[in-house]
């Protein structure tokens, strides 16, 4: 299994269309934190930096 942790929901269907075309087998987790994005935008990747490490733990 792959887990994949997106900003917005728009790039799951992308990845499992992706995967498909090479790796049909493989299991994908799609985690979605659309807020992410919208913070670090707003106050600076260090403002999440945190919150991706422990997700992606």
């Amino acid at each position: 299994m792959i887990a994949l942790l997106h900003t917005s929901p728009v790039h799951v269907p992308v990845f499992d269309a992706l995967r498909d075309e090479d790796h049909p087998g493989v299991e994908l987790r799609h985690l979605v934190h659309e807020d992410l994005l919208e913070r670090a935008v707003a106050h600076g990747p260090g403002a999440v930096a945190q919150e991706v490490a422990e997700v992606i733990a």
